[in-house]
């Protein structure tokens, strides 16, 4: 045979082999290359009409006693890129006790992606761990695991301090998750585990695996009482792990159950690569594939053939995103089989650099910091950022996540993650290690896989509220309990913000009014139009979630060190509030657009301007000449002049009374007309929502009120919270010797608390501020996010000491 053809068919058969020992080069079918093109494009589908949103929430500090204030800042961004998004106009903020009931709640306007809010912590709380927890009307859609959480405290100083009993160890809990989520026999695993307090804490113990009584090896927690272990699961072991406590408790638990079949996966990581190795019983001629996706983004899709039970998939890490990607491998029917999670680093963050004028200052002097930010990489790329700076003492605790580690890995795990940012702080093993457990034991999608290949549109039980507070409804028919479809329904508002909305019920009996732009509190009043359906009432729902993640509230204790400190905070606190109390309640007036919802009236009436007569039924009479009164089977009615048609309408327009509907014109003709001020009169059809209306009559009283009017039963009228009014931080100042030698007492230990700072790329700002009497440490903590999605975090320290005498 020739030299030349033995060589060629030499090179076939090293190719061929090459095939046959290194699945990773295998190409995919015409079969499996439309299995990858179907997820891709059902995944797609999915994402496109499922944006989400995130909400990160800054407060000014952690430690709180009642009767101080508590201020915060909300930051939305996109959950696919964490770039501001601005979709929702409301935003709801609550504060938990440890039984999930709501002790404060408030609904914070949100404006380009953010907004601003306080809570004042009454005298009535307990003492105690509290979460405050924030979302939109559109993340109640998702389920409460998606909102954002923080463990803040609060101390009631008037109440005794009740302490926790000593644990037992049937409140330790030790659970395991084998890598990609099941054991399989014969084929090694990693085994990530994790050791918790019945608070939700990691804890230090000593495991020992046990199998038919031979200990197999002794495991320990890296980092808050995560580890992980290798093994290989064999048919008819049962294993056992027994754990002894760092207190001296002993828990017993059980492995997972290993399964006879199935697949097994596992990751390295090494510098620049990602190598997935997945084996299975399977041994050889199955097509598999490899999808992952970071934030609901498509970064990888690949297909292999098992060859000798293994298939190994090789790509670059820099095709994931920063952050959380999700590993899934599936089968040739496109069943998912095996899935992990995946953490990498952000390549950059947020640069944010903070210099104080001065390491050391004395009481009433002025503090001068300089914020800079820079390393976004792109033009006119402005930063939003909020500051605090608060005293430090043996009460206030570091917060232990910034909105770095939230947006990038806390809020795309579930359940509580101890000290999330310790796993920025360092790029060492020890780190990586210990970051590759927390994403083996927090394993968690937002979706179901079978629900993305049904292909069907996502329902959605929650809208975004774009504009404004959305306020929902039932109507229901009173006589057989069940919801009405199709009922024309109003709200109002009375008041100087006067508010007037119509809907109809959809099939399940729901009506749904916008408000737009409403704070403040008020009553409302809900009701159908009576004079063409008078079985029916309204039930109002209730706007906040009701549904809760279940993650545990960390362990209430108070050490006898820090009396103390709790006592000076205290003190600080009643002083505050009885020198500055007007101060702390000052609010900034929103802008509102008060003007009536039908724009301009065709004419208006200012009753102190005509004879004063004593009925409703003299002043339509005798000066409002567009309006005819008439009475008809001993009811009255009104017919205005459509100035369309120069004609009369032939029904009854639509009365209001400071923006309530009117139905029984009887019973408002008996209004004294001395507590009425202006009339308005639109003569023409007037659309409104999918309401029409021949006309309307919109009345005023002297008093802002409805003038003793009462709408009937078929009312429902109830106190409603809109939308928070932004409470202005006090922070005085000594610009003169006179004002620094003022005698009244200035406590504050938050110095500082500034939401809206703006800083363009490579920009400063230099922000400035007054120590008060209270010396001592204080902590400054800026961070925030820039229109390109870069998160950042920064803090530093300066000293007040007492004046030298």
């Amino acid at each position: 045979m020739p030299t030349a053809i033995l060589k060629y068919l030499n090179q076939i058969k090293a190719y061929l082999c090459l095939l046959a020992i290194c699945p990773v080069f295998i190409l995919s079918t015409a079969r499996g290359q439309g299995n990858l093109n179907s997820i891709r494009t059902a995944f797609n589908q999915y994402h496109q009409n499922t944006i989400r949103e995130k909400i990160f929430v800054h407060t000014d500090k952690s430690f709180y006693v009642t009767g101080e204030i508590a201020w915060f800042k909300l930051y939305v961004v996109d959950a696919s890129n964490n770039k501001p998004l601005d979709l929702s106009k409301v935003a709801y903020v609550e504060i938990l006790d440890s039984t999930n009931k709501q002790m404060l709640r408030a609904k914070i306007a949100l404006n380009n992606a953010e907004g601003n809010g306080s809570f004042y912590l009454p005298v009535n709380l307990n003492s105690g761990n509290y979460k405050l927890r924030a979302y939109t009307n559109w993340m109640k859609n998702f389920g409460a695991e998606y909102f954002f959480e923080k463990n803040i405290t609060i101390v009631n100083v008037q109440k005794s301090i009740d302490q926790p009993l000593k644990m037992h160890a049937d409140k330790y809990d030790i659970q395991f998750f084998p890598e990609g989520g099941n054991l399989v026999n014969n084929i090694p695993s990693t085994i990530a585990f994790k050791g918790t307090d019945e608070y939700g804490k990691g804890i230090n113990f000593t495991g020992f695996f046990i199998d038919n009584n031979d200990t197999l090896l002794t495991f320990k927690p890296l980092h808050a009482g995560m580890g992980s272990f290798s093994l290989t699961p064999l048919p008819g072991h049962v294993y056992k792990a027994l754990v002894k406590t760092a207190s001296g408790d002993y828990v017993t638990k059980d492995l997972p159950t290993a399964y006879s079949s199935g697949y097994v996966m596992s990751l390295l990581d090494s510098a620049d690569k990602i190598k997935v190795t997945v084996q299975s019983d399977i041994l050889s001629g199955h097509e598999i594939y490899l999808f992952a996706h970071t934030h609901e983004i498509i970064k990888v899709s690949l297909g292999s053939f098992l060859q000798n039970g293994k298939a190994v998939f090789l790509f670059d890490k820099a095709m994931l995103g920063d952050g959380i990607s999700h590993i899934t491998i599936f089968n040739e029917q496109k069943q998912p089989v095996c899935e992990r999670l995946y953490f990498k680093k952000p390549a950059k963050q947020l640069e944010i650099k903070l210099n104080s004028d001065k390491a050391e200052y004395t009481t009433r002097k002025k503090v001068s910091i300089n914020i800079q930010t820079g390393n976004t990489g792109l033009k006119n790329d402005s930063s939003s950022l909020s500051m605090s700076v608060y005293l430090l003492d043996s009460l206030q605790s570091f917060d232990a996540a910034s909105i770095t580690s939230y947006l990038l890995l806390t809020s795309d795990l579930k359940g509580y993650i101890e000290d999330p940012d310790y796993y920025f702080l360092n790029d060492d093993p020890e780190t990586y290690t210990a970051l590759n457990n927390l994403v083996l034991i927090n394993g968690w999608r937002r979706f179901k896989w079978e629900d993305i290949f049904k292909n069907a549109k996502p329902f959605f039980e929650y809208a975004p509220e774009y504009n404004g507070p959305i306020i929902v409804g039932k109507v229901i028919n009173t006589i057989t309990g069940n919801p009405a479809s199709n009922i024309e329904s109003y709200i109002s508002v009375p008041g100087f913000q006067a508010a007037f909305k119509s809907s109809f019920s959809d099939k399940d009996g729901r009506v749904k009014f916008e408000l737009k732009d409403y704070y403040g509190s008020s009553e409302i009043i809900v009701q159908p139009n009576t004079m063409r359906d008078s079985i029916y009432r309204i039930d109002i729902a209730d706007p906040f979630s009701k549904t809760y993640s279940g993650n545990p509230f960390p362990e209430f204790t108070l050490q006898k060190e820090a009396a103390g400190s709790l006592r000076e905070q205290s003190v600080s606190m009643q002083v505050q509030n009885i020198y500055s109390g007007k101060s702390l309640k000052q609010f900034s007036a929103p802008i509102v657009d008060s003007t009536a919802f039908f724009i301009t009236p065709d004419a208006t009436y200012l009753l102190d301007n005509y004879t004063r007569f004593v009925t409703i039924e003299e002043i339509l009479r005798e000066y409002v000449t567009l309006v005819d009164v008439k009475k008809r089977e001993g009811n009255f009615h009104f017919s205005l002049l459509d100035f369309a048609t120069n004609q009369k309408f032939s029904t009854d327009p639509l009365v209001l009374l400071y923006g309530v509907p009117v139905f029984d014109l009887n019973k408002f003709m008996l209004i004294d007309p001395l507590k009425l001020n202006k009339l308005e009169v639109l003569n023409r059809k007037y659309f409104f929502g999918g309401s029409m209306f021949t006309g309307i009559l919109s009345w005023t009283s002297s008093k802002g009120d409805m003038a003793d009017y009462d709408p009937g039963s078929h009312a429902t009228i109830i106190d409603y919270d809109g939308l928070q009014r932004e409470r202005e931080f006090y922070s005085p100042v000594y610009t003169t010797e006179a004002q620094r030698s003022n005698h009244l007492p200035d406590f504050r230990n938050v110095l500082l608390w500034s939401p809206h700072i703006k800083i363009g790329e490579g920009a400063s700002k230099e922000i400035n501020f007054y120590t008060s009497d209270i010396h001592g440490k204080y902590r400054v903590v800026i961070q925030g996010i820039s229109l390109s999605g870069l998160a950042g975090f920064e803090t530093s320290t300066f000293t007040v000491d007492p004046p030298s005498k």
